[in-house]
């Protein structure tokens, strides 16, 4: 049979192992985040112009109906029925 107090230390020694890699762990991650602001390197200031007005990139559309035109076109009349041809 094994010997029950071998078990037991090997047992201490993983969970001090697994508390050792835990609280490096901790510390490096603390470490990684950094609290303070980075320095100041200066502020740049850019200064744009608005565009200027100009023409269009491309013309208006010369086949848009005029401003008086109806929306819609009116309905057509109705066809009439050719006479029946004779044979």
């Amino acid at each position: 049979m094994a010997d029950p107090n071998n078990n037991n230390s090997s047992n201490l020694w993983l969970i001090v192992g697994v508390v050792v890699v835990i609280i490096v762990g901790v510390v490096w991650y603390m470490s990684g985040s950094s609290t303070t602001p980075p320095a100041d390197t200066g502020t740049a200031t850019v200064e744009t112009t608005p565009p200027t007005e100009s023409a269009p990139a491309t013309p208006p559309a010369t086949d848009a109906p005029a401003a008086d035109a109806p929306a819609t076109p009116a309905p057509a009349e109705p066809a009439t029925p050719a006479a029946p041809s004779s044979n």
